[in-house]
């Protein structure tokens, strides 16, 4: 164990660098901008925990001593998985704390676009309140009573059918690739076509990692059979929504609203077509991609990732495989703990 070698990138809060130390891991952190130097560890390392920095077959050519890619993130397009495969490489990730993260936000945004929060918090700081009067579009809708309509019943969507129920929604739909009949049971959740959900659904989630099966899932067909007053959420991956027939829909339609947080290409350029839309129609809420960010889950994803790099290097194996290069386990106890721990009890002690 004293000779394996994992490369971080960035670098591990404290949390997580203990977790390795303490098993006497060689660990070498490196910043994003670092990339020359990191290319040159890839003969060394057995394992690279990465946040979001591109992995491509050029890295990979170099990595002839990996064995072990862990990202410190829900998605992985940006690293060339297939590739990895055929080097022999296994890619994981790591969905589980970020998932609350992204499921909140997911909410947050529905709620906003329903209730027109940003809007009208642009109408009272510019003088427009005082100046106008109380504005009748601000009559908007509300979650509770609400078709919910989800794209993508994985842990996300999961967790955002359960918030979305709390909060008194009323049906909740969803497309996915397997069904959820624990879902079904306890949420009278309902399979359904994506035609049927965008056509019934007042609030959309899109909550789908990129693949090439998802990659422009959702058209200009899909998106021109929404509800008056319909809500579309994206916080999965750019791309699964074609971006050129949003804008197109909404231009054509005045009673549509969307909230994205991801975008076929990051940053968002400030021509975009959907920055110039969101200030003329005010009906688009555009984030920074986000949703996973908070000070807790940076935290507990990395010290996540840590454990499963540590146990693949134990035993062999992990826990979220990404390619068919992964031996796949569920020997992972107190997991659950792990994550409580870091996301509440280090709080606790701190308020």
């Amino acid at each position: 164990m004293a000779q394996d070698t994992i490369v971080a990138v960035p670098p591990l809060p404290s949390e997580a660098r203990k977790i390795l130390e303490m098993k006497g891991i060689k660990l070498i952190e490196l910043q994003r901008t670092m990339r020359e130097k990191l290319l040159s560890l890839m003969g060394q390392a057995r394992v690279l925990i990465a946040g979001f920095m591109r992995i491509d077959k050029e890295f990979l050519d170099r990595a002839t001593s990996l064995k072990l890619i862990v990202t410190r993130s829900s998605g992985y397009d940006h690293i060339d998985v297939d590739y990895a495969e055929k080097k022999g490489i296994c890619v994981a990730n790591q969905p589980e704390a970020i998932a609350f993260s992204v499921a909140e936000h997911a909410i947050a945004l529905a709620v906003a676009a329903l209730k027109r929060i940003v809007r009208s918090h642009d109408y009272v700081v510019t003088g427009q309140w005082s100046a106008l009067g109380w504005p009748q579009w601000a009559r908007g809708g509300l979650l509770r009573g609400s078709t919910l309509g989800i794209v993508g019943m994985g842990r996300i969507g999961s967790l955002v059918a359960w918030y979305g129920k709390a909060m008194g929604a009323g049906r909740v739909l969803y497309w996915s690739r397997r069904r959820k009949p624990e879902l079904e049971v306890l949420l009278l959740a309902e399979p359904a076509s994506l035609k049927r959900l965008f056509r019934e659904s007042d609030v959309i989630i899109v909550a789908l990692p990129k693949t090439r099966e998802t990659v422009g899932l959702i058209g200009y067909e899909l998106l021109s059979l929404m509800k008056s007053g319909a809500v579309l959420v994206n916080v999965g991956r750019g791309g699964i929504v074609d971006e050129i027939a949003l804008a197109k829909i909404v231009r054509e339609r005045e009673d549509v609203y969307v909230a994205l947080d991801v975008y076929s290409e990051e940053p968002l350029p400030e021509n975009h077509e959907l920055i110039r839309l969101a200030k003329e129609t005010r009906r688009i809420i555009l984030t920074a991609h986000h949703a996973g960010a908070s000070k807790y889950t940076y935290v507990a994803t990395a010290v996540l990732a840590a454990k499963q790099a540590l146990h693949f290097l134990e035993k062999g194996t992990v826990w979220n495989p990404v390619n068919k290069a992964c031996r796949a386990t569920n020997d992972i106890p107190d997991l659950w703990t792990t994550i409580e721990d870091i996301l509440y009890k280090r709080h606790e002690t701190k308020t």
